[in-house]
């Protein structure tokens, strides 16, 4: 089990990292549509189970999936598709988690990793600089609902 907090953090969460299965799936989807204006549905994370190369991290306490992370990687790179946490889990640590775990899980396979991110999203940027990702490109019109520009970042591994 991982406790995870730093100063301005909410109280610790106890939680695992998992891989995402069969009995998660939904949960996953749920997340996704919590945090996301154009999420992916289950069917699509359920396709990710058979897929070998992607992977979907989770961060589970009890029978409560509370966030996730979800990758894809073609050759020596890992792009990250979404990283999401329930609002009543965040500022706890779990998204550093979850990335953390994913470069462990990868770090013989790949050898950077990218991102996009909503220009909006601050939070998250500065989440993605504290584990050594940097801004690298931007493209106007990205996202949909609402219409904004995405942060493309990138990070040795």
């Amino acid at each position: 089990m991982w406790r995870r907090a730093k100063a301005g953090m909410m109280p610790k969460a106890e939680f695992t990292v998992t891989l995402m299965d069969e009995t998660t799936v939904v949960q996953v989807a749920e997340i996704a549509a919590a945090c996301f204006t154009t999420p992916w549905s289950a069917g699509a994370y359920a396709r990710e189970l058979t897929n070998p190369m992607a992977i979907t991290l989770t961060a589970v306490s009890g029978d409560t999936v509370m966030g996730f992370v979800n990758c894809g990687f073609v050759a020596d790179e890992l792009t990250v598709n979404a990283l999401a946490v329930l609002p009543e889990y965040r500022r706890m640590g779990l998204g550093r988690t979850l990335m953390e775990h994913l470069f462990a899980w990868m770090k013989e396979t790949c050898t950077v990793c990218y991102l996009e991110v909503r220009e909006s999203n601050t939070a998250a940027q500065a989440l993605y600089e504290s584990l050594g990702f940097v801004k690298n490109g931007y493209r106007a019109n990205y996202y949909e609902q609402p219409a904004e520009a995405a942060v493309l970042m990138m990070k040795a591994m």
